[in-house]
């Protein structure tokens, strides 16, 4: 088995290999990179199976000849990688995940690591490098950083939404902590055991997109100094840095809070080591964004990969026939207004966030 992984590992580094060669400026996304590289190193692998089925007797099962690459091999590799990559680089570009003005969480390296923000503008001309690709984010960090920064590629791995964390992994404890505002906020909107909706990373182990969770508030001002420790996070707890509004414990298979399958159950975050998913998520602002009330706002899709938002503050939509609901997410107050004769279901929803 160990050398089955080494010749793996070497058919693996041959295609990453050729896949540089081919993609010198490293325009293709890391996601695409990854797929293509998996993609063809199988192939190689399912090569070496079929031409061991071609020499076998019959009389026993056929045993792969050792991935050593031959020159028909690399001759594989080299055209079914510049087949793909350029497939791949021809292909429409998907649109951006967020859009202006929506929290994100940045990787901006040294001593911050992941930063929060807000988006500002969407497809920049990189002033570094005007004819190539387009800066996908340009995003204003927050203090302490307090700078614009461009976002190089729209990729999870380097920019993510803000959102409760603790639910992909307890690691991503560091993002909370890395989120939450320096001055307290001391008002409170929700009380223990009150139901609520919260904004979650997508269930299927990318992060890429957003959905609302139903959960329940179990603790309200969580002090997660002790969940850090036991993870070795280090902080700076003066002035209750570690308080959060909330922490609130999710449904287990509502909007997108179901448990992962094995493989996914991993770390999205550098802070430690991989742990097992939690069911809960802290919260660690009290906006709307975040947190609303399930009564307002159901479990489902927040961003998706449609375009879709469910963001807004203010939200009008029908209640019956005759009449329709306005909401505000802020604060958790609605309005019965009677439908004119000019009214449509277009005239439902707000611009306002």
């Amino acid at each position: 088995p160990s050398q089955s992984r080494e010749a793996r590992r070497s058919v693996d580094d041959a295609v990453a290999a050729a896949i540089q060669e081919y993609d010198t400026n490293q325009l293709l996304p890391y996601r695409e990179y990854n797929r293509i590289r998996k993609e063809i190193a199988d192939d190689v692998v399912n090569r070496s199976l079929e031409e061991a089925e071609d020499t076998s007797t019959g009389h026993d099962r056929p045993a792969p000849r050792e991935l050593e690459l031959n020159d028909d091999d690399r001759a594989f590799v080299t055209t079914a990688v510049a087949q793909r990559v350029q497939e791949s680089l021809d292909a429409p570009a998907k649109p951006p995940r967020f859009a202006k003005f929506e929290r994100v969480v940045c990787n901006i390296g040294g001593e911050y690591g992941w930063a929060p923000g807000a988006i500002q503008a969407l497809m920049e001309e990189d002033p570094e490098d005007a004819t190539g690709p387009k800066l996908p984010y340009v995003v204003k960090i927050d203090p302490p950083v307090g700078r614009m920064i461009s976002v190089p590629r729209d990729e999870h791995k380097i920019c993510r939404a803000e959102v409760c964390f603790g639910q992909m992994s307890e690691d991503d404890l560091g993002f909370s902590l890395r989120c939450k505002p320096r001055r307290a906020e001391k008002s409170r909107g929700f009380t223990l055991g009150d139901r609520v909706a919260c904004a979650v990373e997508d269930a299927d182990g990318t992060g890429e997109f957003t959905v609302w969770a139903a959960g329940t508030v179990s603790n309200v001002d969580y002090d997660v100094e002790n969940d850090a420790t036991e993870l070795g996070l280090k902080w700076n707890w003066t002035g209750g840095a570690g308080v959060m509004p909330y922490r609130v414990l999710l449904d287990m298979c509502d909007g997108g809070s179901a448990p992962a399958p094995a493989q996914q159950q991993q770390s999205h975050s550098s802070f430690s080591r991989p742990r097992p998913r939690s069911r809960h998520v802290f919260v660690h602002r009290d906006v709307h964004w975040l947190l609303r009330g399930l009564d307002l706002q159901p479990a489902g899709p927040r961003q998706s990969a449609d375009g879709s938002r469910d963001l807004k503050r203010l939200l009008k939509r029908r209640r019956n026939v005759a009449e329709w609901e306005l909401i505000d997410h802020k604060t958790r107050k609605t309005r019965i207004e009677q439908v004119g004769e000019d009214d449509d279901d277009d005239d439902a929803g707000s611009d306002e966030q």
